[in-house]
């Protein structure tokens, strides 16, 4: 071999290392960031008023084991500050792309890299149950065996079209909300729904649920099956 063949050959194995460090750097970089963006959700909940009261409610007030029935975003909170099992608290892959960061490049790049996807039939049940009326919610609230129920308002309500998206249904049909007021109301079809009749217990009075902790952020049901 020439000392010129050498040197070439020494230049590339230095650039490919080069390039190896780079990328590993850049991989690194992005885990970091989706990690930090998954906290800062929680961290959301930590500081918005009434959420870490209720979920230290549901702490107290329910058993080690215990399975809880919240929408999935809520879910990891649930786990990690309640100590408590839920339905699912990841986003699905058909799920994820309903939300708002996979319509970035580098948002939709760290969840296909990084993210712990949950599962599409759970979230759909999830959706199924707060859509349907209370008989034919409990079916599916059986098979999960689940205990209790948390719901926050104005979150949940805010949420309901997408909810309302995933179950197949429009939720303009179930809910109206007035502008002017900042105010949403059941119409006669919503009032049938799961979700809205815990929402809106003073007017609905659910049948199959018994309030346990209520507050103006957050109601905490028990299932009556």
């Amino acid at each position: 071999m020439t000392r010129r063949f050498l040197r070439k050959k020494w230049l590339l194995t230095f650039a490919v290392v080069i390039i190896l460090l780079a990328a590993s750097f850049w991989l690194v970089s992005l885990k970091l960031d989706y990690d930090r963006e998954n906290d800062a959700v929680l961290q959301y909940f930590s500081h918005e008023q009434g959420m870490p009261e209720a979920l230290a409610a549901l702490e107290q007030r329910t058993n080690s084991g215990d399975v809880v029935l919240c929408w999935w975003d809520y879910g990891r909170a649930v786990e990690q500050w309640s100590h408590r099992q839920v339905i699912e608290s990841s986003p699905s892959r058909d799920i994820w792309y309903t939300v708002g960061s996979s319509r970035s490049f580098l948002g939709n790049l760290k969840a296909q890299l990084f993210a712990t996807w949950g599962s599409s039939e759970k979230i759909h049940d999830l959706a199924n149950i707060f859509m349907q009326p209370e008989d034919k919610a409990l079916p599916i609230m059986r098979k999960y065996n689940v205990k209790y129920v948390l719901v926050f308002k104005p979150d949940d309500l805010q949420k309901f079209p997408w909810i309302a998206e995933i179950a197949g249904y429009n939720g303009t049909e179930y809910l109206t909300y007035n502008r002017e007021t900042d105010t949403y109301a059941p119409t006669a079809k919503g009032a049938q729904a799961t979700l809205l009749r815990l929402l809106f217990d003073d007017t609905l009075h659910p049948v199959y649920f018994t309030k346990i902790y209520d507050s103006t952020r957050a109601k905490i049901y028990q299932v009556n099956y």
